[in-house]
């Protein structure tokens, strides 16, 4: 699952639906909504919520919103009437404070009349179970298949959670056959009040987004949700990733064979220090420099000597000179995270970077 996130705490607006068909249209298939912390009427939040679902079952977007047993009776509900629950519309339900089993597992064995889901989604706040907890869904027979763990986010610097930690509460929370989910922060506006990002991990603040969903991908994490809003470049980025795999990369001060027209890979194997992409025509040959520069993370360069003459090298770390190699363009600062997550034989496209 590839999730984003849309909040109730503003009357929605175009702008946000020409957000959720955006992101819809690069892949994504799940909204994140919270009704946790909003100071507005309970009449006020769920007209927002239910314009949002709208927009989404239109749209065919699951909707999970993000609530507490206090949340739900301010707006009028409770998780013990599964009935009254389907009249959110939503989803899913995230329920982020300790809860009863049998409530879970009631819900996850609810029939939905949904065509985007038959039964309710349900996710726990992952730091909250407990082995004794699994062993209570299943002594009430849960279905495990319609149940997740899901990490917090943390929006102010210096909270995030420790990447060794999540990795091993993850690999516990699968051996228990349920799915994980963590949030990645966004590359565009921020949410107040301390505009840090939204994420799990703190190792991932400020990292860009797709290499942040990558990396939880190696730890395991198989649903990734965006807490921020994302940058139009970037949502590009996430649709050649979900549409054709590829890694886009962009680049400054490029030579012009790097762009559209040559069709990028990645070698069969994965290089130590270099990423060392092929392309199907030949490069022109280029004239060594007349003063070997040293090659930053994300340096782009060419071999002036002839070899490898249809291949294309970028530094994955910092390398010195090399009076062999032209260097002609830099991957952008804030993508050099990418490169490590560059597969075997995956496409890569190189985009100007616009100023």
């Amino acid at each position: 699952m590839l999730g984003f996130s849309v909040y109730l705490d503003k009357d929605l607006t175009a702008d946000d639906h020409n957000y959720l068909l955006g992101m819809r249209n690069a892949g994504f298939n799940e909204v994140f909504t919270s009704l946790t912390g909003l100071n507005d009427k309970a009449e006020t939040i769920l007209k927002r919520l239910n314009q949002l679902t709208s927009w989404c079952k239109d749209l065919e977007l699951k909707v999970m919103a993000d609530v507490s047993q206090d949340d739900l009776h301010y707006l009028g509900y409770d998780l013990a009437d599964v009935e009254k629950l389907k009249t959110l519309n939503v989803t899913g339900l995230r329920i982020n404070d300790q809860v009863l089993m049998r409530f879970v597992s009631k819900l996850s064995k609810s029939m939905w009349v949904s065509k985007l889901s038959k039964s309710m989604w349900v996710s726990l706040n992952a730091i909250y179970l407990q082995p004794e907890d699994i062993t209570h869904l299943k002594e009430e027979a849960a279905n495990f298949d319609h149940i997740r763990a899901l990490f917090d986010f943390y929006s102010q610097a210096e909270t995030g959670m420790d990447e060794s930690w999540f990795k091993k509460k993850n690999q516990w929370l699968r051996k228990c056959n349920l799915e994980t989910a963590a949030f990645i922060s966004g590359d565009g506006v921020k949410r107040g009040p301390f505009f840090a990002g939204e994420t799990t991990l703190e190792s991932q603040r400020g990292v860009y987004p797709l290499a942040a969903a990558l990396n939880l991908k190696d730890l395991a994490c198989s649903n990734v949700i965006v807490g921020d809003r994302l940058t139009s470049e970037t949502i590009k980025s996430f649709a050649r990733y979900t549409k054709e795999h590829a890694i886009t990369l962009h680049v400054v001060d490029e030579e012009s064979s790097l762009l559209e027209e040559n069709h990028w890979h990645n070698y069969l194997y994965l290089a130590q220090d270099i990423v060392r992409l092929h392309c199907e025509g030949k490069l022109p040959e280029l004239e060594a420099q007349e003063l070997p520069l040293d090659r930053p993370a994300g340096t782009i360069s060419i071999n002036s000597n002839g070899l490898n003459s249809d291949e294309v090298h970028i530094t994955k770390r910092n390398l010195p000179a090399d009076k062999e190699v032209r260097i002609v363009g830099k991957v952008c600062a804030s993508e050099c995270s990418l490169l490590s997550h560059i597969e075997p034989e995956q496409k890569v496209v190189f985009k100007k970077l616009e100023k």
